[in-house]
C-alpha cells in the first residue's frame, strides 16, 4: 500500500467504527512503515502494512470498543483484498514496555479513529532498536534527514526514549555497533 492507501483504509475504518455505533475516540498512534510513508520525504513508497500503537489503555477493557475495532479492521481487509494483519497492533506491548513516550501530534482524524505521530527521532530510535535488514533504508534515510551520523549520537538518540532495561535486552549496543562500524565513533 502507497500513502494514499494508508489514509483510505483509515478513513474506511473510521466510517465503518462510526456504523457500527462508536462514539468515543479510538486513539492510535502510528509508526514504522505508515509513518515513513506519509511522514518522510524521499522514503520509501510502499509498506506492506501499518504499525499502530494504542493510545489509551483503558481500551482494551471496553471489551465492545476493542471488538468494533477488530470487526471494521477485518471487514476492510476482507471488502479490499488486504492481508488480515494490514493493521497490525503487534507493536503496542513492545512500544508501551519500552518508550518515554513524548508530545505526540494529531496527524488525522477519521471518525471515531484519531491517530497520532511521534517526533520523526522516535520513529528513528525504534529502527535502531529493532535494526532488521527490512529497516537499513529507513534507519539511513532518517539518519541523514536527523543528522545522526555517529554511534554516539544514535546511542543519545536511544538513551532518551528507550528504557534501559529495554535497551540490553534487545541487544541495542551490539546493534548499533554493526551499523556504526567503520564510522567515526
Amino acid at each position: 500500500m502507497d500513502a494514499k492507501d494508508i489514509e483510505r483504509y483509515l478513513a474506511l475504518v473510521g466510517g465503518d467504527l462510526e456504523r457500527r455505533g462508536q462514539q468515543e475516540p479510538i486513539e492510535v498512534l502510528m509508526i514504522g512503515g505508515g509513518y515513513i510513508l506519509t511522514q518522510v520525504r524521499g522514503g520509501r513508497t510502499i509498506t506492506k502494512d501499518i504499525d499502530v500503537v494504542w493510545l489509551q489503555p483503558e481500551f482494551w477493557a471496553g471489551l465492545r470498543e476493542l471488538r468494533r475495532f477488530e470487526m471494521a479492521v477485518h471487514f476492510i481487509a476482507i471488502t479490499e483484498g488486504l492481508d488480515p494483519k494490514w493493521l497490525n497492533t503487534d507493536p503496542h506491548e513492545f512500544v508501551m514496555a519500552a518508550v518515554d513516550m513524548p508530545e505526540l501530534k494529531l496527524w488525522k482524524q477519521f471518525g471515531p479513529l484519531m491517530v497520532y505521530i511521534p517526533p520523526k527521532d522516535l520513529i528513528l530510535a525504534l529502527k535502531l532498536m529493532a535494526a532488521r535488514e527490512k529497516d537499513e533504508g529507513d534507519i539511513e534515510l532518517l539518519r541523514k534527514q536527523l543528522r545522526i551520523d555517529t554511534r554516539r549520537k544514535a546511542q543519545n538518540l536511544i538513551d532518551k526514549y528507550i528504557n534501559v532495561f529495554v535497551q540490553h535486552a534487545y541487544h541495542a549496543a551490539q546493534k548499533l555497533d554493526r551499523i556504526f562500524s567503520g564510522s567515526k565513533r
